[in-house]
Parts: structure tokens; sequence; C-alpha cells
């Protein structure tokens, strides 16, 4: 299993999000995380409803939460 969402995965978190962060709802910029709601270190699958949009910084504050 990968760990890293594709660039088609990325193109579709972006658009189902509204090119907004999911935490904070900041507009997303091209450098965006797409981020597992449940951690791939935790067992969460690299799959679009294991996905979300996040901006970096919300993503780097959640860690593995």
């Amino acid at each position: 299993m990968s760990r890293s969402f594709s660039q088609r995965q990325r193109k579709i978190l972006s658009i189902v999000s509204g090119n907004t962060c999911q935490l904070c709802g900041k507009s997303l910029k091209e450098g965006f995380h797409a981020d597992h709601v449940v951690p791939y270190s935790k067992k969460g699958e690299t799959i679009l409803l294991n996905g979300q949009a996040l901006c970096p910084k919300c993503n780097l504050k959640k860690g593995n939460k």
C-alpha cells in the first residue's frame, strides 16, 4: 500500500474541499498537503475516503492525531 496520495487523488481532494483547508478554511495553495484522516501510522489507508486537503501549517500541527 502506498503512503502518498496520487496526483489524481490530490486533485480530487482539492476539488472536494472547495480548494480550502479542511481545518482552518484558508485557501489552498499549490503545495497543499493531502492528509490521512486516520493516520497511515495507525493503519489508515491511502484512499479518498480517508483523505483530506490541508494547508501545510494545519497538517504539521496535527501530526499523527
